[in-house]
């Protein structure tokens, strides 16, 4: 028997600031109050739990917090060009003549190619793939939904059932 496990808490949530550039797009420079909701399919292990809470908890809430009150920077976008010049970071967007500067305490620069829900939620999932407790054999699938807002975000999967591949 199979079950979905899914835990999204208050403390499951990063306030941040961002923009996204694109083909045909940039945003001004805004924020959120994100959500996360995570969901562990599988079934019931020898403790008759498929995953105990508090591992989950464990496991994600330092990822959340490290992403907490910062600007959120994507370092592998083709239309940004940054700069750290002393304790700054300097991003340009030569596409759309436009230029942040920002103290580098502030910012997280993230592996992704922009800072959109989707890219966030496979961010999350790509940080959680090496986990061995999440990589139990009664563990079937790990989703990471991003919310943007109530009701609207984006979820990733990590080793979707029958392929235990990312």
């Amino acid at each position: 028997m199979s079950y979905d496990l899914f835990l999204s808490r208050d403390h499951l949530a990063f306030s941040c600031a961002h923009f996204v550039v694109g083909d045909r797009i940039i945003e001004p420079l805004h924020g959120h109050n994100y959500k996360i909701l995570i969901n562990v399919y599988g079934d019931q292990g020898k403790d008759n739990m498929v995953i105990d809470f508090h591992i989950i908890k464990r496991i994600l809430q330092p990822i959340v917090d490290s992403l907490d009150h910062y600007i959120l920077i994507p370092t592998k976008n083709k239309y940004l060009e940054l700069e750290e010049e002393n304790e700054q970071l300097i991003i340009r967007i030569p596409r759309y003549d436009k230029e942040y500067e920002f103290p580098k305490i502030d910012i997280v620069m993230l592996p992704i190619e922009n800072t959109t829900v989707e890219e966030l939620s496979h961010f999350f999932v790509k940080k959680l793939a090496n986990n061995e407790e999440l990589k139990k054999e009664n563990i079937d699938q790990v989703t990471v939904t991003v919310f943007e807002y109530e009701g609207m975000g984006a979820t990733f999967e990590l080793f979707p059932r029958n392929n235990r591949t990312e």
